[in-house]
């Protein structure tokens, strides 16, 4: 009996999706990277720092930056990412990067008083002379908030909705118990740039689909990559790709869902959109594992997709997964898969001229032309529809002249018969 309802409850259970072809997983790739995009948050400060003997000076410390990743969810310029990423930026002077700029003024400001001291007494005195309200009133931010798409376009970039990360306590409440409830951060933030027509990513409905085991990519830009002394400048803006799979389901310290991967995910990565193998975000980058001070990858989290929808519902959007640029791009992509160069080509040639100097777009649009002109002249489809058009209009002309020639036929047997009647009848009119 037990085994006859095991195999019932196995073929009521709803199956895993196939996994996608090799073919298809490459046109999910390219679909996606150009929505893609890289967030600089910059700090900078000007101090005006009173040390402990009365000196005052004006001090420029630097700045201090944040990089992340994130994706456009609607063509108008609405963008997706972690709130840790624009943390900085939106905390201001009540930030660590504030706090950390106005040690490094107080440092070069007060060197005279520090010098001789201990390390630990040095660091002591310059973070109770940071603290103080006159230095602190002192300090003035430079906040700058960017986004970089992969054809080097930058825009400044509003925030629409912030949520901290998880680490941070948002708001407390009391049940109908009487008991303490404490609400933290969703780690997601909602941007705005100002353009149109952009280039977007499909967000799926919901994750709570998903298996363990189930094939996913990351798109972001690493840090490591970013920064790497061997790589051109020129290519910076381009995101990267880790591949791997779903690995478990958590919850943070908050109680919310989280998604467990082992694709590899690191400092930059953070906001990243996280695709399944069909092309539709199921998430986003949020955190990963330490072990001290080190990062164990094969041990990361990403924020569902849910979390995504109802940031963007805060901020007054609904994601939209369709421009015409994307629309002609993704043309493009199936055509070029299916080994269709010149219609490819002309559909990639079309969405560059509303955003030009895409890589992938460049890259693919050239590997087009030159497979087309490698192809014997038979086998190029311009010429082939060129002798369709031929064969389709002479099939349409002889018919038209077999049918002239048919009706001309016709109107003479007609014309024939009528003779004869007419004749017979004149013949029996005679006496």
């Amino acid at each position: 009996m037990i085994g006859v309802l095991a195999c019932v409850l196995a073929a009521s259970a709803p199956s895993a999706p196939e996994a996608a072809t090799e073919s298809e997983l490459q046109s999910a790739v390219f679909r996606a990277k150009p929505a893609v995009v890289m967030i600089m948050v910059r700090i900078g400060a000007t101090a005006t720092v009173r040390c402990s003997d009365g000196a005052t000076a004006v001090v420029q410390p630097g700045s201090i930056g944040e990089l992340g990743s994130g994706s456009i969810i609607h063509p108008d310029g609405w963008i997706v990412t972690n709130g840790h990423v624009i943390q900085p930026y939106q905390e201001g002077a009540d930030g660590a990067f504030a706090t950390e700029l106005l040690e490094k003024a107080v440092a070069s400001a007060c060197a005279g008083e520090l010098d001789g001291l201990p390390a630990a007494a040095q660091t002591q005195r310059i973070r109770a002379l940071a603290a103080s309200p006159e230095n602190r009133a002192g300090l003035a931010l430079d906040r700058t908030l960017q986004v970089h798409l992969s054809n080097g376009k930058s825009y400044p970039a509003q925030v629409k909705f912030y949520s901290p990360p998880a680490y941070v306590i948002v708001a407390q409440t009391t049940d109908a118990s009487g008991n303490a409830r404490k609400e933290h951060g969703r780690d997601v933030a909602i941007l705005k740039i100002e353009d149109k027509e952009l280039p977007v990513v499909r967000l799926a409905r919901h994750s709570t689909d998903l298996h363990l085991g189930q094939a996913l990519f990351v798109i972001g830009y690493p840090g490591v990559v970013v920064s790497h002394e061997l790589l051109s400048r020129a290519t910076q803006y381009e995101p990267s790709i880790t591949t791997g799979r779903i690995s478990g389901f958590k919850q943070d310290i908050g109680g919310q869902r989280v998604l467990q991967t082992d694709a590899a995910i690191i400092q930059g990565n953070s906001g990243g959109p996280v695709f399944d193998d069909r092309g539709q975000v199921i998430g986003a980058a949020t955190f990963t594992s330490l072990q001290g001070e080190q990062v164990v990858q094969g041990f990361n989290f990403l924020i569902p997709v849910e979390t995504i929808q109802e940031a963007a519902s805060k901020a007054g959007v609904t994601p939209k997964g369709d421009s015409m640029f994307t629309r002609l791009w993704n043309h493009g992509v199936d055509l070029y898969i299916r080994d269709l160069h010149y219609r490819a080509y002309r559909n990639m040639s079309a969405a560059n001229r509303i955003h030009p100097g895409f890589p992938d777009v460049e890259r693919v649009r050239e590997d087009c032309d030159i497979k087309h002109k490698e192809q014997g002249y038979l086998h190029r489809e311009e010429y082939q529809w060129a002798l369709i058009g031929v064969l389709l209009v002479g099939g349409i002309a002889g018919v038209w002249f077999s049918g002239r020639r048919l009706m001309s036929a016709t109107r003479r047997g007609i014309r024939g018969i009528v003779r004869e009647e007419l004749d017979a009848r004149e013949g029996r009119s005679q006496p």
